[in-house]
């Protein structure tokens, strides 16, 4: 079924969490609405808004990454995750 694709453990991974995070935002969002703020981004966001941005930020510091050869990517990977969590709770 999945012939179409080389699925790697990571690969799949990422996007098994991409999904969960879609669904999560779901079923939150309908049994709490989101409430917009204006936090260090500069633009007014909801939940929603900044995990979309997290995710972007995060896939760009890592494409970053390999372009300048970062040495460790769990390293990479534990900033850009950083990051990403710091723009979800305060963005």
């Amino acid at each position: 079924m999945l012939d179409w694709m080389y699925w790697t453990t990571p690969v799949a991974i990422t996007f098994s969490g991409i999904i969960v995070m879609i669904a999560g935002m779901t079923i939150w969002g309908h049994y709490r609405t989101p409430i917009l703020r204006k936090g260090f981004l500069g633009i007014v966001t909801d939940r929603g808004d900044r995990l979309y941005i997290s995710i972007i930020t995060f896939a760009l510091l890592m494409v970053l990454s390999f372009a300048f050869e970062v040495p460790s990517a769990l390293l990479s990977a534990l900033v850009a995750a950083s990051v990403s969590a710091v723009i979800l709770k305060w963005g």
